[in-house]
């Protein structure tokens, strides 16, 4: 199992790549395409499309994610078989919590042993 978390630039970081997003959208216009012509038709529209994202950024509570950041879950299972899929940890829990009952006296030394088989059974 794995989380994804999406990440947006901060409203500065955003404002700031706006700014410089504008000034290539002019420089592209005024001197790029009239000297380099189809290559300056690319800068400028590359220019457009990082002014446009930063300033949705800016201006926008939703905003454009610019990295993915993927958790995930490398607990082995104990079993997988018939379906039935027990965490390592879970299981560990649950014998650590029957260890404890016993230490305090709330169960006997017979029901821990029948307890744990039956957990043991389980998995």
């Amino acid at each position: 199992m794995s989380k994804n978390i999406k990440v947006k630039p901060g409203k500065g970081q955003s404002a700031v790549g706006m700014a410089a997003g504008i000034l290539f959208c002019i420089l592209g216009v005024v001197m790029v395409i009239p000297t380099f012509g189809f290559f300056g038709i690319i800068w400028t529209f590359i220019a457009v499309v990082i002014t446009v994202i930063n300033g949705i950024n800016v201006f926008s509570e939703g905003g454009v994610a610019t990295h993915e950041i993927v958790i995930e879950d490398r607990e082995q299972n104990v079993d997988d078989r018939a379906g039935l899929s027990f965490k390592k940890s879970e299981v560990q829990e649950r014998l650590h919590l029957l260890e404890e009952l016993y230490a305090e006296g709330s169960i006997t030394k017979e029901e821990l042993d029948q307890k744990r088989k039956k957990i043991l059974d389980e998995i």
